[in-house]
C-alpha cells in the first residue's frame, strides 16, 4: 500500500477535481479512503460516483452506506439508478456506468477518474481474454493509467490483491459491504475468480 500512497501523493496537485467510482464493496471503500485521506493535504474536490443497479435487495442499503460515509467526510455523492437492462446484464451495465463516469467528469471539469481495478481484476480479464482470443493488445488487459478525452483513468490499486487490500481495510477499519453475487457461478468472471485464478497463484 506504500507504493500506492506515494503515487497519488506524485500525482495530485492543489485543487485537482477527482472523481471516484465507489460500490461500497472493499476495493472501492479502500480507494475512497486513500483519496479521502489527501483531501486537505491537496485541497481535493471529491466526488463519489454510486451506481445502484437494484438487483439484490442489499442494493439500497449499500447506496445508504455510501452516500453516509460521503456525508461524515463532507464529499460530494452523485448516484445513478440503473432499472432497465438488455439481455447481457454486465456489458450493459459498463456501458450505462461509463456513460455516467463520462458525464460526472464533464459536469465536475473532473482531471482524474478513479477506479478500484486492482492486481486479481487485471489477471481474470487477461484469463478470459485468453480463454476467448484476442489480439495482443488485449492480453495486456487495462493499464494504470488511460487517456480518455480531456482526462485520465486512474486504476491506483493495480498492483495489489485483493486479500491485500481486504487485510488493509480491516487493519485500518474501513468499513465496506459484500456483494454476495461475487461468488455466484453463473457468470463467467466469477468461475475464473473462484476456480482458475487461486490454482495459477
Amino acid at each position: 500500500m506504500t507504493e500506492v500512497i506515494q503515487y497519488l501523493n506524485s500525482l495530485f496537485e492543489t485543487n485537482d477535481t477527482v472523481i471516484v467510482s465507489c460500490s461500497g464493496g472493499p476495493d472501492s471503500m479502500c480507494l475512497l479512503s486513500l483519496i479521502v485521506s489527501l483531501k486537505d493535504k491537496f485541497d481535493l474536490n471529491i466526488v463519489c460516483a454510486h451506481v445502484n443497479h437494484h438487483v439484490r435487495k442489499e442494493s439500497n442499503d449499500e447506496e445508504e452506506f455510501v452516500k453516509n460515509y460521503c456525508d461524515n467526510h463532507k464529499i460530494k455523492f452523485e448516484l445513478l439508478d440503473i432499472i432497465e437492462y438488455k439481455d447481457n446484464f454486465h456489458a450493459d451495465a459498463r456501458k450505462k456506468r461509463y456513460k455516467y463516469l463520462d458525464e460526472l467528469m464533464q459536469k465536475y471539469k473532473g482531471k482524474y477518474l478513479m477506479t478500484a481495478h486492482h492486481g486479481d481484476d487485471l489477471m481474470e480479464t487477461i484469463l478470459m481474454r485468453l480463454g476467448r482470443g484476442s489480439n495482443l493488445k488485449g492480453y495486456l488487459g487495462f493499464r494504470k493509467e488511460t487517456n480518455c478525452h480531456d482526462y485520465k483513468i486512474i486504476r491506483p490499486l493495480i498492483t495489489l490483491t485483493k486479500e491485500e487490500i481486504k487485510n488493509y481495510d480491516d487493519k485500518n477499519n474501513i468499513p465496506y459491504a459484500i456483494d454476495n453475487t461475487n461468488f455466484l457461478d453463473i457468470y463467467t468472471r466469477n468461475r475464473y475468480r473462484k476456480y482458475m485464478l487461486p490454482l495459477l497463484k
